[in-house]
């Protein structure tokens, strides 16, 4: 019973190590990303002003229309299919994320169910 014990404490450890060196390392990542793309988090001012878009967007059927106008509109070119694929990339980083927070686990099996 020990050696069972000891194996899963073992593995726990081994497992917590990991996730707090990957953790380190993203952090580490995101920093640098953040420092040398020169990000920041947007103003209030910003916040309202999309908002505000989003709502009129929503409210008018004019506004609707033109911009699906604007999305025909758009030529398939290398850069715009980088750009989609970068954003794809993003938005599967976020969704990912927010999965292992749902779960509370990093793997989709959970011990002990």
């Amino acid at each position: 019973m020990s050696a069972v014990v000891n194996s899963i404490v073992t593995k726990v450890t081994n497992l917590t190590n990991a996730a707090t060196y990957w953790a380190k390392v993203g952090g580490e990542l995101a920093k640098h990303v953040y420092k040398s793309e020169g990000l920041k988090p947007p103003s209030g001012k910003e916040f309202e002003t999309v908002y505000q878009q989003a709502v009129k967007l929503i409210k008018t059927p004019a506004e609707q229309q033109k911009l699906f106008n604007q999305i025909k509109d758009i030529k398939p070119t290398k850069e715009t299919a980088y750009k989609a694929g970068i954003y794809g990339i993003q938005l599967l980083a976020f969704f990912s994320v927010g999965e292992v927070i749902g779960r509370r686990s990093l793997t989709p099996i959970s011990v002990g169910h």
